[in-house]
């Protein structure tokens, strides 16, 4: 590489460049990008995807690996084939994703620069997927032109650095507003996931943006963030906030109450018992009579014949929130009053 690079007049980073290309010309990516079928980014992606696969997977797992991806590049962008290489190797290799979140975490940091001679300061920062995912929706609803910003059409003449900015800034300006009832410039961000999905907590998921993250992130992100509906009255859109636990002082459960527990239950929560949900009802867990809310966080389903058996009476049994597992419940027997009796 030292010699070539004198001999060329090139960087040495650039000979080493082609040198590592030549020699994946002989893979089916290299093949590819030679034919012109796929560009010289797919096929870097494709073989940082396949240097990342043990060594115990076998050539042939590889070589069958490398080929899907490079059908799969033909027709997709550099970002969307980025992303499935990344889903594929996560399937090949389950026991990275153990350790992929703890990872994330210890890498996360912000560091605020000291203020300038002209007032300005730094900021960098590593963010995590979920930090992404914030940013990402906060600059795509607010960075656009015109966006955080009023003036008039075609004339916000920011770059769209300082439109990422404003967006941010923006942004926090509405995380740490006093009034409640601010009506405007919610950023949501949407979060697909399947039920076979939701079974593998490390299972790797897209936001609407593309950030990939873990099917435990979204999940959490989803448990702190608001219920919102989105509607579209004469071509524009109007956000709407849902309170599911809006009036707790009422005894019996909303429907969008019962749909929370539908999904977040799916069935009668007593011991063994399979009743679905549909044919389960919503139960307190402190009992409404107790003083117990009707909120979801108050909330368990069970079936008309376990709900039944929930009483004041010696052959009564009780439920008690389990702070092993929030937003679950436990059923206790008669005669056991105390969670650890279990």
């Amino acid at each position: 590489a030292a010699m070539l690079a004198e001999k060329l007049g090139l960087a040495r980073g650039v000979i080493h460049g082609r040198i590592e290309a030549g020699g994946r010309q002989a893979t089916p990516a290299g093949r590819a990008a030679a034919d012109g079928t796929i560009s010289a980014e797919h096929e870097r992606i494709i073989a940082r995807a396949v240097s990342g696969l043990p060594g115990t997977l076998g050539g042939a797992a590889t070589t069958r690996f490398a080929e899907e991806l490079t059908e799969f590049a033909r027709t997709a962008a550099p970002a969307q084939l980025r992303a499935e290489a990344a889903r594929r190797v996560a399937a090949l290799c389950p026991e990275r994703g153990k350790d992929r979140e703890e990872h994330q975490e210890r890498q996360r940091s912000a560091r605020l620069g000291a203020v300038r001679p002209d007032g300005t300061s730094s900021l960098t920062m590593t963010l995590t997927p979920r930090a992404r995912a914030l940013v990402e929706r906060a600059l795509c609803d607010f960075g656009g032109p015109g966006g955080a910003v009023a003036c008039e059409p075609g004339s916000d003449e920011r770059t769209p650095e300082q439109r990422a900015h404003d967006a941010l800034v923006h942004q926090w300006a509405l995380g740490s507003t006093v009034d409640p009832a601010r009506p405007a410039g919610v950023a949501t961000i949407v979060v697909r996931v399947t039920p076979e999905q939701l079974e593998d907590p490390t299972a790797l998921v897209e936001t609407d943006s593309g950030t990939q993250l873990s099917v435990r992130q979204a999940v959490s992100m989803a448990g702190s963030m608001p219920w919102f509906v989105s509607l579209l009255r004469d071509g524009r859109e109007e956000l709407h906030r849902i309170d599911v636990d809006a009036h707790p002082e009422r005894r019996l459960a909303s429907a969008l109450q019962r749909l929370v527990l539908y999904a977040a239950h799916g069935g009668c929560t007593f011991p063994g018992c399979s009743a679905p949900a549909r044919r389960s009802q919503f139960h307190h867990v402190r009992e409404w009579s107790r003083g117990g809310p009707t909120t979801v966080g108050n909330g368990a389903l069970g079936c008309p014949v376990h709900h039944g058996f929930v009483g004041e009476g010696p052959s009564s049994w009780r439920t008690v929130v389990d702070p092993g597992s929030p937003g679950r419940c436990t059923w206790l027997p008669p005669g056991v009053d105390r969670l650890t009796d279990v």
